[in-house]
């Protein structure tokens, strides 16, 4: 049984890519541009604001530093108080002052705590920028007055206020346009080289013959 040996001439492959370089340009960037458009124009767009909430620690009166048991003590609260502030008791305050599902608002929240500190980024991520801004709004300040009443917690501020941030977080444009060029330069490339190997195949198989 006979078999065809296909061996790749690499300088011709290259020359053939060099003559279908404009096909494959031409390829990235239709590609490229396609990816834009639908990014910008039909994708579902996300918008996030954000705040941070920091736990103050005591000061010594006597030495006027930071007392380190109440540093110590802050540090293993603020787990604490990032599950309290996902719990469905304030989860349910927010959804019904906003009139909103509580699903959603369970849905659209992160609480993350920045590296060990005494610090929690509170951030809210929906398809509406005005949304994202009043449910971070809103569930800071049900958080605040549930620590305050019930734990008599007083050692908290806000050390920014969520903003109303027009600017979209996701799909990012850039990064669908690079893989839009990337998906036109493997389709084009893919293209010329299976037409090499075809034209190869053939014309091994007429020589063999």
């Amino acid at each position: 049984m006979n078999e065809d040996v296909l061996t790749i001439d690499l300088s011709q492959l290259f020359k053939l890519l060099k003559k279908n370089l404009r096909l494959i340009i031409l390829s990235m960037v239709v590609c490229a541009i396609a990816a834009f458009s639908i990014t910008a124009f039909l994708l579902p767009k996300k918008y996030a604001s954000e705040s941070s909430i920091y736990l103050v620690s005591k000061v010594n009166a006597e030495t006027g530093t930071v007392d380190a048991a109440a540093l110590s003590a802050n540090s293993k609260q603020v787990n604490n108080y990032m599950e309290m502030i996902k719990g469905k008791n304030i989860l349910n305050k927010v959804a019904k002052e906003l009139n909103i599902d509580v699903k959603e608002v369970q849905g659209a929240i992160s609480v993350t705590n920045k590296n060990e500190t005494e610090i929690m980024d509170v951030k809210a991520t929906t398809d509406d920028p005005v949304k994202s801004q009043q449910i971070v709004k809103t569930l800071t300040s049900i958080f605040f007055k549930e620590v305050k009443e019930n734990l008599k917690v007083e050692n908290m501020m806000v050390m920014n206020d969520p903003e109303v941030d027009k600017v979209p977080v996701s799909p990012s444009k850039k990064m669908n346009t690079l893989i839009g060029a990337l998906l036109g330069l493997l389709a084009s490339g893919g293209y010329v080289f299976l037409t090499f190997i075809l034209d190869k195949r053939l014309r091994t198989k007429q020589e063999a013959e």
